[in-house]
C-alpha cells in the first residue's frame, strides 16, 4: 500500500511555523464547538465555562482536561447531530417533502437516519475549514479578543445551509428517501411516542396500531364481517366527519357538498367464496383503490337479507353519503340515508367498502 504524503489533518499557516491539527484528535473539534450558541453550550457547564478567546486555547494545556473530555465530544456531535436532523428532508404519502415528523428522541438510536446525522458532522467540519470558519481562522484571533456567541437563529442558519450542501454534494437524498420509505417498528423508540403510533396504524393497516388476523374477524351478531384502515369501525363516522373539518381548517377550502364517504357495493353468488374470503378480498381491493391515503372500512354481509340501491347509479359507482347517528355501528348510520332500496335473495354474499371522502 502507497504511504499517505499528503497532511491527515487540519494545516494551519503562520507567520514562524505550520501547525497541523490531526482529524482524530481532540481539540479537532473545537472549531465547531466556537459557533455553537450559548443555549446549547450550556448544556455541559464545563465547556461553557472555556475561554471565549481560543488563543490560550488553542496553544497552551491548561484547558486540555476539558476538551480532552469526552463529554466535550458528546456535546458537540449531540448539538449538532440534532440540528442536523432537522434539515433532513422525507417524502410524505404524495410525495412531497417535508421535515421529519416528530422529535429526535422518538426515534431508536439506531434508526439509520439518526445515525446518519452522527455521520454528517466530520462533512460538517470539513465544511467550515473550507469556508473560513476552521483552524487558521481561530488561530488568527488575536490574544485577548472573543469570540462571540452565535444567537440560536444564527446557528440553526448556519448548520441548515451546511447540511443542505453535504447532501446534495455527496448524492444523500436516494439514500435518504430509500431509508425513509423502508423503516421498520424498530426504528421508532420502544416508548409510546405519536411518531410511533403513526407508523404502526400504517405498518398494520388499522386505528388500534396493532394487528389484525382473518381470526380476529369474527362475525358479529347481524350476521357480518367487519375490518377497517385507519379508523375503528364503530366510530369511522364521526371520524370521517373530523377529517373533513380538519381539512377545512388547514385549508380554508369549503366543499360544495356535506359528503364525508364514499360506497363501492360488490356481491358474490352463493359458494363462490366464503365470507372470511369475500372480507379479505374487499380490503384488498379498498387497499389499491385507496392507495393507503384514506381511511375505510369493510362490512360483508352472511346469509341475511339486504337492501340494495335500485338507481343504477349505485350499481359499482361511488355514491355520497350523509350522517344519522341511531344504529350501532358507523356503516349502518352512514348507510340510513339510502332512499331506494330493495331485498337481496338470501344465501349471497353481499359487500360494502366505505371510504371517507
Amino acid at each position: 500500500m502507497d504511504k499517505q504524503t499528503g497532511p491527515k489533518g487540519f494545516l494551519v499557516v503562520l507567520p514562524s511555523e505550520i501547525i497541523e491539527i490531526p482529524q482524530d484528535s481532540d481539540k479537532s473539534w473545537l472549531t465547531l464547538f466556537y459557533s455553537l450558541p450559548r443555549e446549547l453550550a450550556e448544556k455541559w457547564k464545563p465547556a461553557y465555562e472555556l475561554p471565549r478567546c481560543p488563543y490560550e486555547v488553542l496553544r497552551m494545556d491548561k484547558y486540555d482536561h476539558i476538551v480532552c473530555d469526552d463529554m466535550f465530544k458528546l456535546l458537540v456531535w449531540d448539538c449538532y447531530a440534532w440540528c442536523a436532523w432537522q434539515f433532513f428532508q422525507v417524502k410524505d404519502r404524495k410525495g412531497n417533502y417535508r421535515d421529519i415528523p416528530g422529535n429526535w428522541n422518538q426515534y431508536a438510536g439506531y434508526f439509520p437516519l439518526w445515525r446518519l446525522s452522527y455521520s454528517i458532522i466530520p462533512y460538517i467540519r470539513m465544511k467550515f475549514e473550507q469556508n473560513g470558519l476552521g483552524f487558521q481562522n481561530l488561530y488568527n484571533i488575536p490574544q485577548g479578543v472573543e469570540v462571540p456567541w452565535l444567537t440560536y437563529q444564527q446557528f440553526s442558519n448556519l448548520i441548515g445551509n451546511v447540511t443542505d450542501m453535504v447532501i446534495s454534494e455527496q448524492g444523500w437524498q436516494p439514500m435518504i428517501d430509500a431509508i425513509w420509505e423502508n423503516r421498520t417498528v424498530e426504528d421508532c423508540e420502544t416508548t409510546g411516542s405519536t411518531v410511533k403510533t403513526d407508523f404502526m396504524r400504517k405498518w398494520h393497516h388499522n386505528r388500534s396500531g396493532k394487528p389484525i388476523s382473518l381470526d380476529e374477524m369474527m362475525e358479529n351478531e347481524d350476521g357480518e364481517y367487519i375490518s377497517a384502515y385507519a379508523c375503528d369501525a364503530k366510530t369511522a363516522d364521526s371520524e370521517f366527519l373530523l377529517s373533513k373539518r380538519q381539512y377545512r381548517q388547514l385549508t380554508g377550502r369549503e366543499q360544495a357538498s356535506d359528503v364525508i364517504a364514499y360506497q363501492i357495493r360488490q356481491s358474490f353468488k352463493p359458494g363462490e367464496v366464503t365470507p372470511e374470503e369475500a372480507n379479505q378480498l374487499g380490503y384488498e381491493f379498498a387497499r389499491r383503490f385507496t392507495k393507503i391515503d384514506h381511511a375505510f372500512i369493510v362490512c360483508t354481509h352472511t346469509d341475511k337479507q339486504h337492501d340494495e340501491g335500485t338507481d343504477g347509479k349505485n350499481k359499482g359507482s361511488r355514491e355520497p353519503y350523509g350522517r344519522d347517528c341511531r344504529a350501532e355501528n358507523a356503516h349502518h348510520r352512514l348507510c340510513q340515508d339510502q332512499r331506494y332500496l330493495r331485498r337481496l335473495p338470501q344465501g349471497r354474499v353481499f359487500q360494502e367498502i366505505l371510504r371517507c371522502a
